[in-house]
Formats: structure tokens, C-alpha cells, sequence
């Protein structure tokens, strides 16, 4: 049986989320000797999603199987010529990975605003829809300035200004 893009799916997102539920937050995810009253541990949300995630992810693998064994009988493809046919969503997929790396490296340097404005617009980029330019460049300014705003002046969350901009001493624009 050769594994659909459903079975690659579910296998991937169950492999995120079991990682995140069994290795990350046990180990990033401090939790008290002392929680007062009634308040949930700093780790129950993080175990809600992770289990819900891994979940989705095991009955999409699941339900992909049907599909993979009708398609095991239709025709037979050999490797080579699975990569060749999608070899543009495999570059497209490395440089997303790449792409995401330098969002995490580029996030203590340039700081939230100017590193998330720069992710969506490379993420807008990749997805190769250029019909709408001007909504894709008003959402690339707008929407990270929305969230810094809203976490900054109603949850009161210092988003990180960056090493550049606090070398610069602009730290209070943001």
C-alpha cells in the first residue's frame, strides 16, 4: 500500500502533537507543588489541545486506510515517480521549513511585529495566489499590528521588541 496525502496527514500531525503532549510540555510547562482553590494547572490547556490534536490526527489515519487500500488496487507507483509528481509541494514544503526557522531565529533579533509581518508575507507568498495583492499586502501590515495591539493594550503581554530595536533604544514604539 502506497500512503496517501491523507495517511502522510494524520501520521504528521499525530507525531507533532504526540511530541508536543509527551516530551514538550512536560518539560517546558512548569507546574507548582501549590495550586490555590479551584484554578486548573498552568498545564491543562496545553494537554487539551495536544490530546484533541493527537486524536484528529489518529482517526484521520485511521480513516485514511479504506482509502489507501482501494487505491493499492487501482495502480501501482513506484517512488520515483510519487516524488517526481509532487516535487513542486516538496520544494514548496523545504522552503516552508526554512522559512519557519528563520522566523524562529529572526524573533529575538527583529522582535514580534517585524518578524510576524515578515512570516505572513513570505507565508502569503508561498501560497503562489497573487490575484489579490492588495489584500495580501494590507493583511502582511495590519494583522500582526492588530495582535501586538490587542495583547499589548488589553492583555497587557509585552510581545519581545528585539535585540536590534533595543540596541537602537526604540524599544518604547513598540
Amino acid at each position: 500500500m502506497m500512503p496517501n496525502r491523507d495517511f502522510i496527514t494524520g501520521l504528521i500531525v499525530s507525531a507533532f502533537f504526540a511530541l508536543t503532549l509527551f516530551v514538550l510540555i512536560p518539560v517546558y510547562v512548569k507546574v507548582p507543588s501549590f495550586i490555590p482553590g479551584f484554578a486548573p494547572p498552568p498545564n491543562m490547556w496545553p494537554r487539551v489541545i495536544a490530546v484533541t490534536g493527537l486524536f484528529m490526527g489518529l482517526v484521520a489515519l485511521i480513516l485514511s486506510i479504506p482509502a489507501m487500500r482501494q487505491q493499492s488496487s487501482d495502480h501501482i507507483t513506484g517512488l520515483g515517480a510519487y516524488l517526481h509528481r509532487h516535487r513542486v509541494m516538496i520544494v514548496r514544503f523545504a522552503i516552508l521549513s526554512v522559512g519557519f526557522i528563520a522566523f524562529v531565529y529572526a524573533l529575538p533579533v527583529l522582535g514580534f511585529l517585524v518578524s510576524s509581518t515578515l512570516l505572513l508575507g513570505f507565508l502569503f507568498l508561498m501560497t503562489g495566489n497573487y490575484s489579490n495583492r492588495v489584500w495580501v499586502l494590507v493583511l502582511t501590515a495590519l494583522f500582526p499590528f492588530l495582535l501586538y495591539t490587542i495583547f499589548a493594550q488589553i492583555a497587557h503581554t509585552r510581545f519581545p521588541a528585539g535585540k536590534l530595536f533595543s540596541a537602537a533604544g526604540l524599544t518604547s514604539l513598540f
